[in-house]
């Protein structure tokens, strides 16, 4: 029987858009009838797609919270250090070991502990920052994990050359691959209310101030000839900022801000605004990008990252040339003057974005993974 490991890197929070990749292989390899074996670090309460996985057949492997008793307990028994033993328990006998990162470097140790213990692996990184440059010594390692590992998945092309760019290395196995999505391949959720008398932006985003930079909209918002405009903006989405973007709201006395949470139906939500509005300081390739273009809306987003492989500036959305606050205020206000063009710019999205995704990223994701498993690489 073949076996295959899914390692998640993340710490910081119980879930994350950079966990739908894996965790939806894992899936549908358990499905097929592969053994699947998961690990992740352990949270209270139980992560409900972590206890959805455990359900279908996936076997979880929880790792504790780092506590200082946990740490000293690890320094005193785990010779070759923790990662190492717990890799070895979960990867023994697997066929093919998965490491899932939130970014780009976060799993140099597990990565390393596979090597050394002799297990064929692959990884995937979902996220690369510009602002952040590895020491010397850090990316020599990085380097050759990367170029170690029988694949590299890489969900965006610039994340990828940036990532080559920061560990000087040509990353001769990397691959672009797509993430699934939360909306139906062929959804066509109704055009809201005429945008010429209101226009409604959605930003479906985390509430993180230092990657998505919600911020940056309300200092634009902030701006005289945006108080004159019949403009509604929904944060859609929960995080650590979530206050201080409601505080900044209400310091600002900014109109027309909605903070509704976690929004699940996602083709609901773009049947009640016009385009989604994105101020990222850097990325991936975010979900919310793709899946309001497959509910056929422009978005507004910054020219970080992956965004301007899929967004035609003028055509299908709005690019900023870079996250501040002036760049930001002249993309959203060339939307604000192109009301008139944008369902038919969304329309021009729904089309852009069917020639770069598939309907069925999992599949081919687990195809790729497939041909790993059996020869060796």
């Amino acid at each position: 029987m073949r076996r295959i490991a899914f390692i998640s890197t993340n710490e910081p929070v119980p879930w994350g858009g950079s966990e739908y990749c894996w965790s939806a292989a894992a899936e549908r390899f358990v499905r097929d009838g592969i053994e699947v074996r998961v690990s992740v670090r352990h949270w209270e309460p139980p992560v409900r797609e972590i206890e959805h996985l455990r359900s279908v057949g996936c076997q979880i492997s929880y790792r504790p919270i780092p506590t200082l008793p946990i740490r000293i307990k690890r320094r005193l028994f785990f010779r070759n250090g923790y990662l190492w033993h717990h890799l070895k328990e979960v990867g023994n006998g697997t066929d093919l070991i998965v490491i899932s990162q939130g970014n780009n470097y976060s799993g140099l140790d597990w990565m390393e502990a596979a090597q050394s213990l002799g297990l064929k692996y692959v990884v995937i990184s979902q996220l690369a920052n510009e602002q952040w440059w590895p020491a010397d010594d850090v990316a020599e390692r990085l380097a050759a994990c990367y170029e170690a590992a029988c694949a590299a998945y890489f969900v965006s092309d610039a994340n990828l050359k940036l990532t080559r760019r920061q560990l000087v290395t040509p990353l001769g196995r990397a691959r672009v691959i797509r993430n699934p999505f939360n909306v139906r391949y062929d959804a066509l959720p109704s055009w809201p209310s005429d945008s010429l008398q209101e226009l409604r932006l959605a930003c479906v985003a985390r509430l993180d101030l230092f990657q998505k930079g919600q911020d940056l909209v309300t200092q634009v918002l902030d701006r005289q000839r945006w108080r004159t405009r019949n403009v509604r903006i929904t944060f859609a989405g929960t995080g650590q900022h979530q206050r201080i973007l409601q505080r900044t709201v209400a310091a600002l006395k900014l109109q027309g801000i909605e903070f509704p949470g976690f929004v699940g139906n996602i083709e609901h939500l773009w049947s009640q605004h016009h385009a989604l509005l994105l101020p990222s300081r850097f990325e991936g390739m975010p979900l919310a990008l793709i899946e309001a273009m497959l509910c056929g809306r422009p978005c507004i987003v910054t020219d970080v990252a992956g965004h301007s492989e899929l967004v035609r500036d003028g055509i299908n959305g709005f690019l900023a040339k870079a996250p501040t606050i002036d760049f930001v205020d002249e993309a959203m206000n060339r939307a604000w003057e192109n009301r008139h063009r944008l369902k038919q710019m969304g329309e021009a999205a729904a089309r852009d974005v069917r020639q770069w995704v598939s309907p069925d990223p999992t599949s081919d994701f687990v195809r790729e993974l497939d041909e790993l498993v059996q020869p060796k690489c």
